[in-house]
Formats: structure tokens, C-alpha cells, sequence
């Protein structure tokens, strides 16, 4: 195939002329993209395209226990080198540069203190391709463990019938919870904060008056079994895999959001992670992790992995520009990447449609943490955050909690996502107006997170979004989105993407 060939698909992309597969994840149609650019493409980056079409396609198909082996796949550094090496092939014979040029397959420097939770994620370890972080608010520690003889590598070995305890305190945080994902890493009942019981003498702040000076500790188990009809308090039973047979392994996430101390740097809410203790089927102590904080001495791990600004389009902007997806996690048919306990509502957006994209609603009350409990009456909802992504680098370019939005006199908020340098004047907290910076892509992907999920409002308005029905109650609060020049907005603010 000839540059010219590869040139001519590569522009027809870009001006949306070529009908894209897609369909019930959205890998589909960003494998169909990347499998047109390979059908013309020339030697010197047929591998790499190759390489990525592949990666794709396996992580689009991959089910059960599949799901095992494509994920490290998805996270090897290695990607960053060829998506960077078509970066530079499409900026050599197509004169498209987005950024700097500068790619890295790095490594992850450092390591956790906490022994029990051998497994962090935060806005500085995994902020890249294929997480999809809310790096404004959130921090993951995670660990493994395997029910039974001939536990592989990296898995804690709870023994047939035993048992494990974790203690602790309640973190100082908007939202906490315990998420087991199954051995295909479907996501089992989480336990939420505010459903854990505290022990004896201490009390839950995510729902009672406490004070400093009470206790505020909890113990959770977990057992390998199937849920009983009456589980018990503070149980998780993850002995069946959600769609059905034998459990052997757990992975198991405690996910923080919108930290005391903020998400960066990473921490664990200014309480220690709690002690993780197996007992064998008799009762027996077989292995005990101590409670204690995450880092030493500011000693955080870092991910050197640099993605390079990969000039393909996002199909999505093509198919489903002005709308919003519920789906978590593309789609895919498993979801260790996703919280249970969040409504995601996701729109795309692009550089093809617009310099702007403008978000307009009214927010939904929420507590004013950290000096309101998150359960105050007047509260709606436990709060939200917005983000932005690329979905070849997967980073999260910015982000902001919904506190930190400001209000106009009609008590909505505006957002506008752009270029800094195609920043409108007028797009400023002075203005009432919210800007996120769109950073140095074609495309984007912008991505509200609500807690929790089980609330009606979000219900009603997860059904609103998905067109499912009529709520005139709850239609200021659906976000609305459209794109728009910079000039444009200048000139008439909000009203030049909406009227």
C-alpha cells in the first residue's frame, strides 16, 4: 500500500466520510477504526497498527476468563511506543503533530507500605490508558486473594473454608466502599460506607453525628460461600461468580472519592488502610497484615509511562455527538475498572465538531463536605465530579468536583471545554462560567460521575438521559451539551452553543 492510499483513509476519517462498525462496546468501533487504517497501510507502520488492531479486537471479544489475559496487555507500557510510532509516521507523511512528540514506556517507581493492600491506584500511577481515573477526587488500593489449594502469584491463600477479616477505621472521605470483583472481574454487592456496621462503642459517620472524639472503627469479613437467604452485617459472600458457578478468586478494591486531604497527592484519608487478617476453616489466625498508612515519607509510586497525543479519531464523536451513555468501562462484558455505586453519564466530543464544548444544568444539591456529614437532609445526591479524556492515551486531562463549580443567578452551572488556547475570554469564574482544559487531542470523551447510583434521583435521571421517559421535574438537571466557536461564545456566551 502507498502513503497516499494510507494518507486519503486517514483524512476520510478525520472528515467522518467512512461508516465506522460499532455496537454494544465501544471497542468495536475503535478496533473497525484502527482495521481501516491497516487495510492501506504501508510497511513502515503496518506492524504497529497491526499490534494495535489486535490489542483492540482481543480486548473487544474477550470473555470469561480471557478477561485474565488481555488486561495486562491493556496496561503494558509497551503500548505507548506503538501508539507513539504511528504518531510519528502520521505526523511525518500526514502533517498532524498534536503535541511535543515525546513518548515513554515507563515503569512503576515505588511501592506501597501497606502490606495488605499491595495494589494502589491514584492520579499518579494510573492515569493512562486503559484506566478512565477521576483524578479530582478518588484513590484505589486493592488486593488479591484465592480460596483453596495452588494459589497462583500475587493472590493471598485463604484456605478451603477459612475466612478473612479486615479491620478499621472509616475513612475521612465523601464516599468509601468495598467493591469484590469475581475471578472473570465482574463486579459482586458492594459494601458501601454507609451500610457498614461500626463496632461495638464506635460510630458510622456516613450516617450518625459523630464527633472526634468517638471511636469510628468497623470489621468486615469475607467469606467464599454463596449469599445465604439473611446475609449477615458487614458480610461480603463471593464464593459465586456474578454470572453463575464456583468463585476461586477475589479482587478486591476499596475505592476512596473526594479524600479530606484531596486526591493528590495519594493517600488514604488521613486514616490508616485497615489490617487484613485469613483464618483457616477452624478458626485458626494463618496470615496478618497491620493497619497502616499507605506511603512513607511522601514516597508515593509514580507511573513514568508517557503517551504521545495519537492523531485518530474517536468514532464516537461521529455516532453519538450530543448524547450521554450510562455504560461504564466501554461496554465490556467485564468490569473491574467500573464502580458499582456510580451513575456514569458520558458524552463525546471533538475537534471536528467545534473549538468548544459547552455543558450547561443545574446541579443537585450536595453536601457541603468536609463540614456538612454526607447525609445531611438537605443534600439530593453524595455529590458528582466531572471529567474529560482522550481514549487512545486513556488520560484524564482535567477535572473538577461539583463544589468547586460556579453558579450563575438562574442557579445553573456552565462548562466549557476547549484548547487554552482557544479559551474564550468571557470563560471565567468572574463570568460564572467553568473551564476545563480540553488538552492537545482531536477528541474527547467528557464523563459525570454521581453517587451513589441506588438514589432515586439518579434513577429518574438515568432513565431521562437514556430517553427512557419524560421528567420535567428533573430536565434543568440532565446536562445538556453542544459544541460551538470560540468567537461564537465570546459573543454570546452560553446561549451560542444552545440557541
Amino acid at each position: 500500500m502507498t502513503i497516499e492510499a494510507f494518507k486519503d483513509t486517514w483524512q476520510r476519517l478525520l472528515a467522518g466520510e467512512l461508516e465506522i462498525e460499532h455496537g454494544h462496546n465501544e471497542f468495536i468501533g475503535h478496533a473497525d477504526t484502527v482495521r481501516q487504517l491497516l487495510e492501506v497501510a504501508p510497511e513502515p507502520v503496518k506492524a504497529d497498527l497491526q499490534a494495535l488492531y489486535e490489542l483492540l479486537a482481543e480486548a473487544r471479544d474477550a470473555q470469561g476468563m480471557a478477561v485474565l489475559g488481555i488486561f495486562p496487555k491493556l496496561c503494558d507500557p509497551e503500548l505507548a511506543l506503538i501508539e507513539g510510532r504511528i504518531s510519528d509516521f502520521i505526523a511525518e507523511h500526514c502533517g498532524m503533530r498534536l503535541d511535543d512528540g515525546k513518548y515513554v514506556a515507563g515503569e512503576l517507581t515505588g511501592e506501597p507500605l501497606s502490606t495488605g493492600w499491595p495494589g494502589a491506584g491514584s492520579p499518579l500511577t494510573n492515569n493512562r490508558f486503559p484506566y478512565l481515573l477521576d483524578t479530582s477526587a478518588s484513590n484505589y488500593f486493592s488486593n488479591r486473594f484465592w480460596h483453596g489449594a495452588g494459589a497462583p502469584e500475587g493472590f493471598f491463600a485463604v484456605p478451603e473454608g477459612g475466612r478473612v477479616v479486615i479491620r478499621g477505621q472509616y475513612l475521612r472521605c465523601r464516599y468509601f466502599g468495598f467493591h469484590p470483583n469475581d475471578f472473570d472481574t465482574n463486579t459482586l454487592p458492594t459494601l458501601v460506607d454507609k451500610d457498614i456496621e461500626p463496632d461495638p462503642g464506635s460510630c458510622n459517620p456516613f450516617r450518625d453525628n459523630c464527633t472526634e472524639q468517638d471511636e469510628q472503627y468497623f470489621t468486615v469479613t469475607i467469606l467464599f460461600e454463596a449469599p445465604p437467604e439473611k446475609p449477615a452485617a458487614n458480610t461480603m459472600y463471593v464464593g459465586e461468580k456474578r454470572n453463575g458457578g464456583p468463585n476461586p478468586a477475589l479482587f478486591l478494591l476499596l475505592r476512596t472519592t473526594d479524600s479530606v486531604l484531596g486526591a493528590n497527592p495519594p493517600n488514604s484519608t488521613g486514616v490508616p488502610l485497615p489490617s487484613v487478617t485469613i483464618f483457616d476453616a477452624q478458626g485458626s489466625e494463618v496470615e496478618h497484615h497491620e493497619s497502616c498508612l499507605p506511603y512513607a515519607n511522601d514516597d508515593y509510586p509514580i507511573e513514568t509511562t508517557q503517551f504521545a497525543s495519537l492523531p485518530i479519531p474517536d468514532y464516537r464523536a461521529q455516532v453519538a455527538a450530543g448524547k450521554f451513555s450510562t455504560r461504564s468501562n466501554w461496554g465490556l462484558p467485564y468490569d473491574i475498572l467500573a464502580s458499582d455505586d456510580i451513575l456514569y453519564l458520558s458524552t463525546p466530543y471533538s475537534t471536528r465538531l467545534g473549538e468548544l464544548l459547552v455543558v450547561r444544568a443545574k446541579p443537585l444539591r450536595t453536601p457541603k463536605f468536609p463540614q456538612e456529614p454526607v447525609f445531611t437532609e438537605t443534600a439530593q445526591i453524595r455529590g458528582f465530579t466531572i471529567t474529560n479524556y482522550n481514549f487512545w492515551a486513556g488520560i484524564c486531562n482535567d477535572a473538577v468536583v461539583d463544589r468547586e463549580l460556579a453558579l450563575d443567578s438562574e442557579g445553573y452551572y456552565t462548562v466549557v471545554v476547549s484548547t487554552a488556547q482557544n479559551r474564550p475570554h468571557n470563560a471565567t469564574e468572574q463570568e460564572h462560567v467553568n473551564w476545563m482544559d480540553w488538552g492537545p487531542y482531536l477528541d474527547g470523551q467528557l464523563t459525570f460521575r454521581m453517587l451513589l447510583r441506588t438514589n432515586p434521583l439518579l434513577l429518574r435521571l438515568k432513565t431521562l438521559a437514556m430517553g427512557e421517559s419524560e421528567d420535567p421535574e428533573l430536565e434543568p438537571f440532565l446536562p445538556q451539551v453542544a459544541h460551538c466557536s470560540k468567537a461564537d461564545f465570546e459573543a454570546r456566551g452560553w446561549r451560542a452553543a444552545f440557541e
